[in-house]
């Protein structure tokens, strides 16, 4: 598999180093100017201890316990990394800089048009009917949805977007067979059959924690070109997403004006991101028009993936 060996040394600098992935980069980074990465880590093993300051091994132990991990992974799945013309630069310069992104699905997606949009656990009423607005327009523009893989408006979003498009790119903070909860794995497999495209920052090595949804965020910050926040309280999570999106182009929904999240809501205004009043404001978000084509599916295929 490309990129493998690579993924297989970074994953274990990053374990190695308590999961700081600032200096895990960093490591990397230099290593990789200073030897074949493509080889397997064993074969500069000495390189790496010494520059980190332990016994080769050590390394060497920890190395076959990350590569134990990748070998037990059913089916097939892609490594991207810096080199593809997928991989968003600015992951790089994250908070939590990452080197590789791990697919599984369809990758030309990533070529398409793609609005992000997200939302908080516990959706309002209103809350909803705008997620359906948001998924017609999604689904008759041709527009690939881009969201986290969580419950709420996201799950809301992909469900009915995956019924009549695979038009679906959705971002797990667990390895992309790895079902973060089990009631998200049904929804794993549907986006997977139907052309969909599954992603995360996460490698195999990676045990699941709570806290890689911050990983997750960062990542899908980057990837984002145009957002839509549909409703969330003051300081969640899908704010995080939301603001991290430097060069997107933005929209909030203002249905939850004078209720828990207005504050945010009303600073972002303030700074000159664009108001939902009606479905078809969401145009103006969309970074260009391009004849778009359905992406066809095999409903026969049966993953044993997850």
């Amino acid at each position: 598999m490309q990129n493998e060996n690579e993924s297989m040394s970074y994953e274990t600098i990053l374990s190695l180093l308590g999961e700081d992935y600032k200096k895990a980069f960093s490591v990397y980074s230099i290593l990789s100017k200073t030897v074949d990465m493509s080889y397997p880590l064993p074969s500069f093993a000495s390189t790496l201890a010494s520059m980190v300051g332990v016994r080769e091994e050590d390394l060497d132990s920890l190395w076959r316990r990350v590569r134990d991990s990748y070998q037990k992974i059913r089916g097939s799945y892609e490594i991207i990394d810096q080199k593809s013309p997928f991989f968003p630069s600015s992951l790089l310069s994250s908070e939590y800089p990452v080197p590789f992104l791990y697919a599984l699905g369809n990758l030309r997606l990533l070529e398409k048009e793609r609005m992000t949009v997200i939302g908080g656990l516990s959706p309002s009423k209103e809350a909803i009917a705008i997620a359906e607005e948001a998924s017609s327009f999604l689904k008759e523009s041709r527009v690939v949805l881009l969201t986290p893989l969580r419950l709420g408006i996201s799950s809301i979003m992909i469900a009915d977007m995956i019924k009549d498009s695979g038009n679906v790119i959705a971002f797990s903070s667990s390895f992309v067979t790895k079902a973060p909860n089990e009631r998200l794995r049904d929804q794993m497999i549907d986006i997977y059959r139907r052309g969909g495209l599954l992603l995360s920052a996460s490698g195999p090595a990676r045990r699941d924690d709570k806290w890689h949804q911050v990983i997750r965020n960062r990542a899908l910050s980057s990837l984002s070109s145009s957002i839509f926040l549909i409703e969330e309280k003051d300081g969640g999570p899908a704010w995080k997403i939301f603001d991290g999106a430097y060069e997107a182009k933005k929209m909030i929904s203002l249905h939850q004006r004078g209720r828990d999240g207005y504050s945010f809501i009303s600073e972002r205004l303030y700074e000159g991101v664009l108001a939902y009043g009606d479905v078809r404001d969401l145009k103006k978000i969309l970074q260009k028009k391009e004849r778009r084509e359905r992406v066809k599916v095999d409903l026969s295929l049966t993953p044993d993936l997850f």
